[in-house]
């Protein structure tokens, strides 16, 4: 991979519980004015090569600055694949939104062109971020993404109310996903669309699995927590209404209620190709080009160097 010049930026996450200080590395194309800007949000499995710094490059390359925001470390966590509470899509999405804040101010970043976007629990956060009720709840951040891109994103739990805030939104989904299976996305979609926003583009890989960014054999994650069977509605007031037990639950009872009933352990990833990796990632640069983020992209043939 060739190396890539970027800042780590600090910064206060102003709205946890137990504040966090995080560490994000911010990417800058070669560019001699503000550029756009993505903020990425990880996997359970933190920040890695191949799939993170793999899409930094690639919309560095694109003209587009990329900001990956590192929710794991400062709070003492390597991974949540066995064990999701240890960081919460909610905190990821609180550290988005506090990452936004710095990217307004930075003279470097156009401040009405930032994105955010995710792998599966990052994913999850990316769809959390585009829904109106919640902006009441994120007290203090007033500004919104100006669109939010989905891969293979956790959509077991939706809220009751899909509204969002209308801004452009992409569903990239795997078929052949067992972790975050790709028809509740669909349905999410859906319903999101239902509910006034017009700018949903959805798109099903067929022969994709779960973290395609991987290139090679499909392999088992033996210990991860999967919550696919665990659907439920999200309230306003911020309870879980879960369908099977006929009732709302607070986050600490749907917890242990889940845990009991309909959580399991496993799921498959990787499977990708070069290929699939390559038509992904031009869908992706189509779609912010689309909008007005990827201003010289060309739709070349995506370099080797991104392939591994």
């Amino acid at each position: 991979m060739e190396s890539l010049a970027f800042d780590t930026l600090t910064f206060d996450h102003p709205a946890a519980c137990r504040p966090a200080r995080l560490t994000a590395s911010l990417h800058l194309p070669e560019t001699g004015q503000p550029a756009p800007c993505m903020v990425l949000l990880t996997s359970s499995a933190g920040v890695q090569r191949h799939r993170e710094h793999f899409y930094a490059q690639a919309l560095n390359e694109a003209g587009i600055a990329a900001l990956i925001v590192d929710s794991f470390t400062g709070r003492g966590v390597r991974r949540t694949v066995a064990d999701q509470t240890l960081v919460s899509a909610a905190q990821m999405e609180g550290d988005a939104f506090a990452a936004l804040a710095l990217l307004r101010a930075d003279p470097r970043i156009d401040p009405e062109r930032i994105g955010i976007m995710g792998v599966s629990k990052g994913g999850g956060a990316a769809l959390n971020a585009a829904v109106a009720v919640r902006q009441r709840w994120r007290g203090g951040f007033p500004h919104l993404f100006d669109l939010h891109v989905a891969i293979c994103p956790g959509a077991t739990a939706q809220h009751r109310d899909p509204t969002t805030h209308g801004k452009p939104m992409f569903f990239m989904l795997a078929a052949r996903d067992d972790y975050t299976p790709a028809p509740l996305a669909v349905e999410y979609a859906e319903r999101m669309r239902a509910a006034g926003n017009q700018r949903i583009k959805v798109k099903v890989y067929g022969n994709a699995h779960h973290g395609w960014e991987s290139v090679g054999p499909v392999f088992d994650i033996k210990d991860a927590e999967n919550w696919s069977c665990c659907t439920n509605f999200i309230e306003d007031d911020g309870r879980h209404f879960v369908v099977a037990a006929g009732r709302a639950m607070s986050e600490p009872e749907y917890q242990a209620w889940a845990r009991r009933h309909c959580v399991t352990k496993g799921a498959r990833a990787g499977g990708g190709t070069p290929e699939l990796k390559q038509r992904a990632t031009a869908d992706l640069l189509a779609f912010l080009q689309s909008h007005g983020f990827a201003s010289r992209w060309t739709n070349q043939p995506i370099p080797a160097i991104h392939a591994a």
